[in-house]
């Protein structure tokens, strides 16, 4: 909470002037104004779990500007799809040459300079938390939920062996309202991927040309109409 200007000086005015030990005291003295209360902290962890879970299940769409900062501190940028379940796609700005696109099950990443796509189960990707159509909230293990005034954040491990390390999804707040606004993997080797969304858009017509399979060796579909 911050309190008004105008406040603090009609308070002064109102006051006698205080000696000089007395300003000394009241410069040496920190502030006490009252903290904000976090987020949903009337919930306990699990059920904040479950507010989250619902509200990223209720999300059909989703179209954003991302930021992505990756371990060794490098920093991209572009859009991303999301239509859930099961559908996605990153593309990344120039000079990334990458597109990532995942479908069917399987997350496929594209070169475009060396003319390559590589694929990978989505189970062994932490896209799972993201892309399954219920969220499984026996299959991941709930490490840690983190509140702030304004958001709330959810540690998840994968409670079987398919995937290893951790991640984390932060929501943003507004009252009932949860909103997905960022999210970190940590990997076993210690490195964390951090991933934050722009101008979240939910709930428009994505086309489907968007998570078209790319062709080994081929040219990327761009078509986005």
């Amino acid at each position: 909470m911050i309190i008004p200007l105008l406040v603090l000086l009609a308070s002064q005015a109102a006051s006698p002037a205080p000696s000089e030990p007395e300003l000394a005291s009241a410069e040496a003295a920190p502030l006490d104004l009252p903290e904000a209360p976090l987020a949903l902290g009337g919930l306990s962890d699990e059920e904040v779990y479950a507010r989250a879970a619902a509200a990223l299940e209720a999300v059909d769409t989703l179209q954003a500007r991302f930021v992505q900062t990756a371990p060794s501190g490098s920093v991209s940028s572009g859009e991303v799809y999301l239509d859930r379940p099961g559908r996605l796609r990153f593309d990344y700005d120039e000079p990334s040459a990458q597109e990532v696109v995942a479908t069917g099950g399987l997350v496929y990443v594209h070169d475009a300079d060396l003319e390559t796509t590589d694929s990978y189960p989505v189970s062994k990707t932490p896209l799972r938390f993201l892309l399954s159509k219920r969220i499984d909230t026996e299959g991941a293990q709930l490490l840690a939920v983190r509140r702030t005034p304004d958001e709330v954040s959810l540690t998840l491990e994968a409670a079987d062996d398919e995937l290893t390390g951790e991640v984390a999804l932060v929501f943003a707040v507004d009252g009932d309202d949860l909103t997905l606004s960022r999210w970190a993997v940590f990997d076993p080797r210690g490195g964390v991927t951090v991933v934050s969304l722009e101008g979240v858009e939910t709930g428009g017509k994505l086309s489907r040309n968007l998570f078209r399979i790319p062709e080994a060796g081929g040219a990327f579909v761009r078509d986005r109409r």
